[in-house]
């Protein structure tokens, strides 16, 4: 063990002020700061799915026709990630079929088709032109797609009748004609879907090509439901480069021939979309240390010795002093003086050393348990030499840092000191616009309280 010989007491510890003051100031302190906080400033893909209508714009008109709300059911699936807050890249995959269904003026036709359409669009929210964020944002997109379709008709019944369409509004297995009135006989569609109409070459098209481009024209709005959960509910107008979908185009004959447009089709939806991947949102204290390295700071090692700071027990050990797993200098006789000062590293246990590790004679001992005068502090400079620097500044008085002249005022207890207490009070009196301090003054102010 160890018998001291001087003791020097600094000043009070504030570390036990209360956690709601310190709550308290550290909320003030960080209001006060004026650093950009980034908005979005990760932006990672967004997965999404929904359900929605296709609605069929050709030549084969049916009921769904105007009516963009009640065509055949569709899935779409999207992955999107945004440039900014504003604009953003998204791919889709959209899965349904289209149907027509046309009885009019002697015109029966009827298709259907599967259709699976792929694209990229480029999309815009109007977030650049206000400033506060709205819970339901619009938002208009252009993009270029790829469709695949494959239509077929419903031209016989179970029974492989064809249907021939009566001017009576029936259908029978022949045609029209005063002869076959009698003969005929009456069918009903089985809305079977069986016969391939590129197949039946009927306008001498050939084997056209079942795989078209587009151009979607999108628009709708966005709701933010949660942090990582949004939905929107829009509509895409399909503009495609093919007239072949319906089977009726332009190059038809007498009441085959189509009009002059594409095939087009909407697609109206309700799809949710998820944010998995992008960070938590941060808290006012995660925005204040944005730019810490806190993985850097997690392997700091002040002094040298191998063992991290967070892990080291004393973080000051001089270089080249022995450590053992927790960073404290080792003790081998366990005098109480570390082995990189201790002058007599074999000292025997329980032995009184002084302030080398040297084993200390009756004699000294009984030195030492004299009473001794007091000493002023600022006299120390002069009873013990060894603990200033020459005539430069006191060791002892390195921790002390004189108040500023501007602040002495705020010293209320004119201690010498700027308390948490003392600090707290100028900054309410600033908030309450009751001081003559600029804001750069109470940051000066901060700074000095930290440096004390």
């Amino acid at each position: 063990m160890v018998l001291p010989s001087l003791i020097i007491k600094g000043q009070e510890d504030t570390s036990s002020v209360d956690s709601k003051k310190e709550d308290t100031f550290n909320y003030q302190y960080l209001l006060l700061d004026t650093t950009p906080i980034p908005e979005n400033a990760v932006f990672k893909p967004v997965i999404g799915f929904g359900l929605g209508a296709f609605t069929f714009l050709g030549d084969v008109r049916d009921n769904y026709h105007g009516h963009p709300w009640t065509g055949q059911n569709a899935w779409r699936g999207s992955v999107s990630r945004f440039f900014n807050p504003f604009l953003k890249v998204h791919f889709d995959v959209t899965y349904g079929y289209l149907t027509g269904n046309q009885v009019a003026n002697g015109q029966n036709y009827n298709f259907k088709t599967d259709i699976v359409q792929g694209g990229i669009s480029l999309s815009y929210n109007f977030r650049n032109f206000y400033k506060t964020k709205l819970p339901i944002n619009p938002y208009i997109s252009l993009g270029i797609e790829s469709f695949e379709f494959n239509s077929k008709a419903d031209l016989y019944d179970a029974n492989g009748y064809k249907y021939f369409y009566w001017t009576d509004g029936s259908i029978r297995n022949l045609p029209e004609s005063p002869i076959n009135e009698t003969t005929s006989i009456m069918l009903q569609r089985d809305y079977k879907y069986e016969t391939d109409l590129r197949e039946q070459n009927l306008d001498g098209l050939g084997k056209y090509p079942m795989i078209a481009f587009g151009i979607p024209l999108d628009f709708g709005f966005e709701m933010k439901i949660s942090h990582r959960l949004s939905m929107k509910t829009g509509a895409t107008y399909h503009l495609t480069f093919n007239d072949n979908v319906d089977n009726i185009t332009k190059k038809g004959a007498d009441e085959r021939k189509g009009n002059n447009a594409g095939d087009g089709f909407w697609f109206t939806y309700i799809t949710f979309h998820f944010d998995l991947f992008s960070p938590p949102k941060m808290t006012i204290y995660d925005r204040h240390y944005l730019d810490v390295d806190f993985a850097a700071l997690d392997m700091e090692d002040d002094d040298g010795d191998g063992v991290v700071d967070l892990k080291d027990e004393e973080a000051k050990t001089p270089p080249g002093a022995k450590v053992d797993s927790k960073g404290r200098a080792l003790d081998t006789d366990e005098d109480g003086i570390p082995d990189y000062r201790d002058n007599e590293v074999k000292s025997l246990k329980n032995a009184i050393v002084d302030t080398n590790g040297e084993t200390m004679t009756e004699e000294q001992m009984i030195a030492l348990s004299a009473t001794r005068p007091a000493i002023l502090s600022d006299d120390l400079c002069d009873a013990y030499p060894s603990i200033c620097d020459g005539d430069g500044p006191r060791r002892y008085r390195l921790e002390f840092v004189e108040i500023p002249q501007k602040f002495v005022t705020l010293d209320n207890n004119t201690d010498g000191y700027i308390s948490v207490d003392e600090l707290n009070k100028t900054i309410d009196q600033f908030f309450d616009l009751n001081t003559e301090l600029s804001i750069d003054e109470l940051y000066e102010l901060t700074n000095f309280f930290f440096e004390q």
